[in-house]
């Protein structure tokens, strides 16, 4: 974490803006049906992350200019980031982020204690045989998912919302902000857009041509319009000069987070570490070892991923396919070209400190221990 210890400083700032954001927001809510809703979305923003985003986009920001003018500002691309997570996890289902409950699981549990659905009875077999008794825990099951996505949904979309004030509230001038807002509104459909292909290439079988497209929207996009409205408020002539570095670093970024989803410990991914297998996330490994595979690897690898009931030892098995097929090495070299080439992307005529935090943040990506 020694990269990020050097910016301490301003990740402090981001974070002290954030939290006084979250707490004006909570404030100016006069309806205590909402008070715990929003209370629930401030716990989850500030569980975890790293605030990479905002980072860059000051960094940006001070390609041309060295004030503290864009910290209000830079936690806009923060809040998108924390509302695409909340939809993220509701549509995969998942039940932890950063070691804690996920938005989706917090709901779901409240939704229970609300209705006081009794589970004990279904401990005793007899229970089981009565009529009708699958049917009542059938849409009891279906209430509570269907309740807990709803909130999910709402909750995303409150902050969305929220990262929009945020760079309404910045102090730049009108024009400025209406160019920061047109790119913000086109970076969320582009998410948008990146959380689709993601859905629908589950049953399509992405190729890895496809797999990077669709990276690019859900990983890339969060760092290169960041990149762009930070350049767009300090005045930049061109606020392109970054894209190509923020394509390929988000890429090795991406790559070695679905290497974390599969062989990182729950320490650092602040989730099992067997999830992506058992709920069969078509990660570039994936992609790869199907491609490498033999008769007998692939039959095991369509038994096992996405089988949420896998044993210990066929997540085991799964791994040394991905290693055995050459999948595992293949993205770790792949995530490590795309480091050089991003850091071959930073613009030699900008100041120190960005230049230095962006060659640095290559690195960083995929340097994240297992």
């Amino acid at each position: 974490m020694a990269f990020l210890d050097s910016y301490l400083p301003v990740i402090n700032q981001v974070e002290e803006e954030i939290n006084s954001y979250l707490n004006e927001n909570i404030a100016k809510n006069k309806n205590p049906i909402l008070d715990e809703f929003y209370r629930l979305v401030k716990k989850n923003i500030l569980s975890g992350g790293k605030r990479l985003r905002p980072l860059s986009m000051i960094m940006a920001y001070r390609c041309f200019k060295n004030d503290d003018k864009i910290i209000k500002s830079s936690i806009s691309p923060e809040l998108v980031h924390a509302s695409s997570l909340i939809l993220d996890d509701a549509m995969d289902e998942d039940v932890l982020r950063h070691g804690e409950p996920t938005f989706n699981a917090v709901y779901a549990d409240k939704f229970l204690d609300v209705v006081g659905f009794d589970l004990s009875k279904y401990s005793k077999g007899r229970y089981w045989v009565q009529r009708d008794t699958l049917k009542s825990l059938f849409f009891a099951q279906r209430a509570v998912s269907r309740y807990s996505y709803a909130l999910s949904v709402l909750g995303s979309n409150i902050i969305y919302s929220m990262s929009l004030e945020a760079l309404l509230r910045s102090p730049f001038g009108p024009k400025e902000k209406a160019a920061a807002i047109e790119l913000h509104s086109r970076m969320y459909q582009k998410l948008n857009e990146g959380q689709l292909m993601d859905i629908l290439y589950e049953s399509h079988h992405a190729n890895e041509e496809e797999y990077l497209e669709m990276i690019q929207k859900k990983t890339g996009i969060l760092f290169i319009y960041p990149l762009r409205i930070g350049l767009t408020f300090c005045g930049a002539e061109d606020i392109h000069i970054l894209d190509d570095y923020a394509k390929a670093m988000a890429k090795a970024f991406q790559i070695h987070d679905d290497i974390l989803g599969t062989f990182g410990s729950e320490q650092v991914t602040g989730k099992p570490s067997y999830s992506d297998i058992t709920e069969g996330k078509r990660t570039l490994m994936v992609i790869k070892a199907f491609e490498n595979a033999d008769a007998r690897q692939k039959k095991r690898l369509e038994s096992v991923l996405g089988y949420e009931h896998a044993s210990k030892e066929d997540v085991i098995e799964v791994r040394d396919i991905f290693k055995d097929t050459g999948a595992y090495e293949y993205c770790n070299d792949l995530a490590r070209s795309f480091v050089e080439k991003s850091k071959a992307f930073v613009p030699e005529d900008i100041p120190k400190e960005p230049r230095e935090f962006f060659m640095g943040l290559s690195d960083f990506v995929i340097s994240r221990d297992y």
